[in-house]
């Protein structure tokens, strides 16, 4: 349950009509505590429509205006362009977007916590000692979150806390839909045979859970933390085969590494002619590199989900296909 310091006033998602902030919302909503969600878009879930408001991060004035009327006393800041292929001005809100959070909740008289969601590309695969300040981000976004984090920690005025969510998947993902899960389905995923790779998945229900562990314990536990959110690493074709039984009835397809690096190849040029290509150079090196991350602390304070990999893939599944 959560604290009834935070059932005192409202709690408020930033990106609540996104795919994260939509199960957070879900999860909030028999709590008994009053949500707020900001976005710019509607939420995809009727029931979510009264606790919607339409807010751009970017909007200062706004903002600081909606903060100061509500007065909450948990923000999750879910709100985020996730592209990995948009350049860093289509970033703005990652960064901006929060220096005008952090402007507005710092003005209450009660400021409330800040739960500041970043990713996992803000450095690269955790190996030996783990290290919150050390950067090396991958891609434009992780980049902009790498700055978001900077930004957050110069700021006072309030408690906060960073969560890194890793690969997180589930029901109402905005694209695995179209893509991975769709390849998988129609048989034309391919997977190298000769390359084994651990990576960092979440359910999208054991990250809410974790995200929702943070309002349990004592702020002193979580305040200037930094937290992966996610499950145990696991070999990257053990996540794509259970999807893949479950979609098709057998596992996604193997071929040599070399066929997939020619197709790669071929895609990045089809890419750059303006057609399609479901695989370029970009991700046939996040399909080939290890990225574990440092979920340990997570769990001992946090805890694990209770949803396993087979009972999050039925979930997904049982989605995507009411969705077709």
């Amino acid at each position: 349950m959560i604290q009834d310091l935070y059932k005192a006033g409202p709690i408020l998602v930033t990106g609540g009509s996104g795919f994260i902030g939509t199960h957070l919302i879900e999860a909030l909503s028999p709590q008994g505590v009053a949500i707020v969600n900001l976005d710019l878009r509607p939420p995809p879930l009727a029931a979510h429509a009264h606790w919607w408001t339409d807010c751009d991060l970017l909007d200062k004035a706004r903002l600081a205006e909606i903060v100061a009327a509500r007065r909450p006393t948990v923000v999750f800041n879910l709100a985020a362009n996730a592209s990995l292929k948009e350049g860093p001005e289509a970033m703005r809100v990652n960064t901006e977007g929060l220096a005008n959070l952090c402007e507005a909740v710092a003005a209450l008289d009660a400021p409330p916590l800040v739960i500041h969601a970043s990713t996992q590309l803000v450095a690269g695969p955790s190996v030996g000692r783990f290290s919150p300040l050390d950067y090396k981000p991958y891609t434009p976004y992780g980049e902009s979150k790498a700055r978001s984090e900077v930004i957050l920690r110069a700021t006072r005025g309030f408690p906060w806390a960073i969560v890194r969510p890793t690969t997180v998947w589930g029901p109402h993902h905005p694209t695995f839909g179209r893509t991975i899960w769709r390849y998988i389905r129609l048989g034309c995923y391919l997977h190298p045979n000769d390359v084994k790779v651990v990576r960092s998945y979440g359910y999208v229900g054991n990250v809410v859970f974790q995200l929702m562990r943070l309002l349990e314990l004592p702020q002193a536990q979580i305040t200037n933390q930094t937290f992966y959110l996610g499950d145990a690493p696991v070999d990257s074709e053990v996540w794509l085969d259970t999807f893949s039984h479950a979609l098709r009835g057998r596992p996604v397809r193997r071929v040599p590494i070399s066929v997939i690096r020619l197709t790669a190849i071929s895609g990045e040029l089809l890419g750059k002619l303006g057609g399609p290509s479901p695989i370029n150079l970009g991700r046939l090196h996040r399909m080939t590199s290890d990225y574990p991350v440092a979920i340990e602390p997570t769990f001992q304070l946090l805890g694990e989900g209770t949803i396993s990999l087979a009972e999050g893939v039925e979930q997904t599944v049982r989605w995507l296909r009411a969705a077709q």
